[in-house]
């Protein structure tokens, strides 16, 4: 018996994030009907605090003289995920991410600022980060208002429930209107971009090759649980093999992002484990996504920044080695650091940070055998001396001694901004069934679906998850109002 639908539409997507605003609009765009579900009371998602997304050979690059090639990109991301991504939809993305800039610019007025990398002694990173003005949250606020304008129904606090198929192909959506109410939707596609499950522990233990999903520092949405991917399996959708990539890096707990203490603490200085061993060239702390996947597998999930004066006068004095993306820049003075890291220290309700006058003080403070800990800070010492690390062979430049206190230790734990590559799609983003068969009419998008992702975020091509989120979402609705004008997915519907 066929559904008796609340409403019609052409298109429902799930999920009012970067990618689901994207395909929403190109629907329109397209002369499709629309309704986009969002489960939180606004739209935005994890994107919301990026910064800028990938391109390749945009006009935006060459205008800077900036010369990135997508045979160039195509070609590290397939080997940078050790040829685990999909290499048709790595290279539809990189074919398509520079018309991505142009949609945004041309036709919302994003206005981008600059193309920048994001850590200036990364090994091979690529200059693709383009940072739009008022970075991707203001892009988000110009999606809604024109997909608003453009007559897109948008449902907020309205969580979707499950995808409703009949004789193998999607017909619509069931879900929660604001008031608690069920309702559903018709649809002759669905578009799912949910952003992930980085807010669910028991998710990212299940599918993550780590064992501290209670113990990760959620700094994206609030609401990526991971309910479009559950509602993708429930569909008959496959997981992908590459659904634990996740993007994580070393983070302070109760600490806001533009910290001096927490910048200070993922410095490539010396890093100490829960048992004050050193364990690592503290040089990763250059590709924060690498040091992420690095503390997650440490024992209890983090590390002890052991900082001195020493270190203290060169980020405040010089400047950091690394920094914080646009919230503190790469070489940035930290001229509050000395005031914050010693309050911190003070504040006897902060565990993370402590500070003592002798590294055996400090190691009692945090739990570490005080004469291991010593033994380490008097090694490393002598390999600043000597200007080489004959141990993990860091570059000389970054060897600076622990020598003159006070010293504190700085407790930096797995902070995670999104997970990535859920679902198995093909390259026009269908999710595809255990037969390796597109599902009628139910496509995946942005960091839920997979095909760019091997096992950890490609920090060398800055800014590839909002690129490939806003790429795949219009992309995906190019496609179904193609299948929709062909008959294949239906005619065309008007809402009730």
């Amino acid at each position: 018996m066929a559904e008796q639908f609340d409403a019609e539409y052409d298109v429902v997507v799930i999920g009012g994030g970067i990618s689901g605003l994207a395909a929403a609009l190109q629907a329109t765009k397209d002369g499709l009907t629309c309704a986009l579900l969002e489960k939180e009371a606004k739209v935005g998602g994890s994107s919301s605090f990026a910064e800028g997304h990938a391109a390749f050979e945009s006009d935006e690059q060459i205008k800077r003289g900036i010369h990135v090639g997508k045979v160039e990109a195509y070609e590290r991301y397939l080997t940078y995920s050790h040829w685990r991504a999909d290499a048709a939809v790595v290279s539809r993305f990189v074919e398509n991410a520079a018309t991505s800039i142009v949609k945004l610019r041309d036709e919302l007025g994003v206005v981008y600022e600059d193309v920048q990398i994001t850590a200036p002694d990364q090994p091979e990173e690529l200059q693709t980060w383009h940072l739009p003005q008022g970075e991707i949250a203001h892009v988000i606020e110009l999606q809604e208002a024109e997909a608003r304008r453009r007559g897109v129904d948008i449902f907020l606090s309205t969580p979707a429930k499950r995808i409703l198929k009949e004789d193998g192909k999607v017909v619509g959506v069931a879900a929660q209107d604001s008031d608690g109410k069920a309702v559903t939707l018709g649809a002759k596609a669905v578009v799912v971009g949910t952003g992930g499950f980085a807010a669910n522990p028991e998710m990212l233990d299940k599918y993550s090759k780590f064992n501290v999903g209670s113990k990760m520092i959620n700094v994206g949405g609030p609401g990526n649980t991971g309910d479009g991917i559950n509602m993708l399996i429930d569909a008959g959708a496959v997981p992908s093999r590459n659904i634990g990539c996740l993007l994580l890096f070393p983070f302070m707990r109760d600490k806001a992002i533009v910290s001096e203490t927490n910048c200070a603490g993922f410095q490539p200085y010396l890093w100490v484990d829960k048992f004050g061993r050193r364990f690592t060239d503290e040089i990763i702390g250059l590709n924060f996504g690498h040091a992420g996947d690095l503390v997650a597998a440490l024992p209890d999930g983090h590390y002890w920044a052991i900082i001195g004066q020493e270190q203290i006068r060169k980020l405040v004095n010089v400047g950091n080695e690394v920094g914080l993306g646009i919230y503190i820049y790469n070489y940035a003075k930290l001229p509050g650091l000395a005031a914050e890291i010693a309050a911190d220290a003070a504040d006897p309700n902060r565990t993370n940070v402590q500070g003592a006058d002798s590294i055996e003080g400090l190691a009692a403070k945090i739990g570490i055998d005080p004469a291991v800990l010593a033994a380490q800070v008097a090694e490393y010492n002598g390999y600043c001396a000597a200007g080489v690390d004959t141990k993990y062979h860091k570059e000389a430049k970054y060897l600076i001694p622990v020598g003159e206190g006070p010293f504190y230790a700085v407790k930096m734990e797995v902070g995670i901004m999104i997970s990535m590559g859920a679902m198995e799609i093909d390259d026009r983003w269908r999710a595809i069934d255990a037969d390796s068969r597109p599902i009628p009419g139910l496509y995946v998008v942005g960091c839920d679906a997979a095909g760019l992702w091997g096992e950890s975020y490609s920090l060398p091509i800055p800014g590839s998850a909002n690129g490939f989120s806003l790429t795949s979402g219009w992309l995906a609705a190019d496609d179904i109002a193609a299948r929709i004008a062909a008959g294949e997915l239906g005619k065309v519907a008007v809402p009730a």
